[in-house]
């Protein structure tokens, strides 16, 4: 899920991919040249962000150090949601739940070279035959598909997985993806990506 800042503070949340923004020019240009699926402002850029909200097609989250029902009623004009700058622990709940959305309804297969992993069914094939995956191996290859690119420590990848009991059993569910044919890379105190 690609995401969009345009704010005074970065955000501290290591599981997603954000892009920042460092002023109104970098702004326009990256909202027009690219897709993203989400865009956070500060409330301070909400002029701004209205010269270009036509040519928008992504979910917007409205920060700001308070949100009492005037900025409130602006926001719903304008964006999706708005949160105050000490919500975090919201923020991260509704990241996660738009990344779920985003994959559910935007990928429904992942494929590279004999590989193929359909998201409806959740079923593994390698060499066009099905592979058969405990639920705690599927919801972790599901995990890395995800975040391909991205290393994901134990900890990002133990809260995103319910399936999963303890950081330790996350090296023996790697291993056992690795012996069926998955290419899983890991750095020490980085942690483990599908490699694109």
């Amino acid at each position: 899920m690609r995401i969009l800042c345009y704010l005074k503070y970065e955000l501290n949340f290591k599981q997603f991919d954000f892009t920042y923004v460092k002023d109104e020019n970098d702004f326009y240009e990256k909202i027009l040249n690219k897709k993203y699926d989400v865009i956070i402002i500060d409330f301070d850029f909400y002029a701004q962000f209205l010269n270009v909200k036509d040519y928008i097609d992504s979910e917007v989250i409205f920060l700001n150090f308070y949100c009492d029902d005037f900025i409130f009623k602006k926001v719903l004009e304008a964006g999706d949601f708005c949160y105050t700058y000490e919500e975090y622990e919201k923020l991260l709940l509704r990241l996660k739940y738009l990344q779920k959305k985003s994959i559910n309804s935007k990928t429904t297969v992942y494929k590279k070279n004999n590989i193929l992993y359909n998201f409806s069914t959740n079923t593994l094939y390698i060499d066009s035959k099905p592979v058969k995956l405990s639920s705690a191996e599927n919801e972790l290859l599901k995990t890395l598909i995800k975040h391909k690119n991205r290393y994901l420590s134990k900890e990002d990848i133990l809260s995103e997985c319910d399936n999963i009991e303890s950081i330790d059993s996350i090296k023996v569910l790697v291993s056992h993806l690795r012996k069926v044919g998955i290419k899983i890379e890991n750095q020490k105190n980085l942690g483990y990506k599908i490699k694109e």
